[in-house]
């Protein structure tokens, strides 16, 4: 029996129907895939297991970037200071004792464990630049 020219309309819709459908679900899980990525962003919130990654502060004057991190508790990070002015600065932090003095043009690193969440202020001390703005926050989760 000959199917009428409406049912192989239908079927052929069925089919493009079926085809979007299944693009669109593809392209979902690949989206979903890639949102389960790396933390490449330079703002910490490592993975839980005790080794929170490295994370990067650039000090291109009277500024850090970025000047908002955020990290969890308990967990190692590795705090890169990259100064690309052309004067010394500082990354410190009073509460947790910190202090990372970095040359012009130098980098300089140290290994931050905050056991206690909360939000901590990180400044420069030369004279004048944290009045300058040049500050930020860490935040613990």
């Amino acid at each position: 029996m000959q199917r009428s020219r409406i049912e192989r309309m239908h079927d052929r819709m069925a089919i493009k129907s079926f085809r979007t459908v299944g693009f669109s679900l593809l392209m979902v899980f690949m989206l979903a895939v890639a949102a389960c990525g790396g933390d490449d962003d330079g703002n910490g919130n490592g993975n839980g297991d005790g080794n929170g990654g490295s994370i990067t502060i650039e000090t291109p004057g009277m500024s850090y970037d970025p000047d908002e991190v955020t990290i969890n508790a308990g967990e190692d990070y590795e705090f890169t200071i990259d100064n690309t002015d052309g004067q010394i600065h500082t990354f410190t932090i009073d509460e947790l004792d910190v202090n990372i003095e970095v040359a012009a043009g130098e980098s300089d690193s140290a290994t931050l464990n905050v056991p206690d969440a909360g939000e901590y202020t990180f400044y420069c001390t030369v004279p004048g630049h944290r009045e300058s703005g040049q500050e930020g926050a860490l935040i613990v989760e």
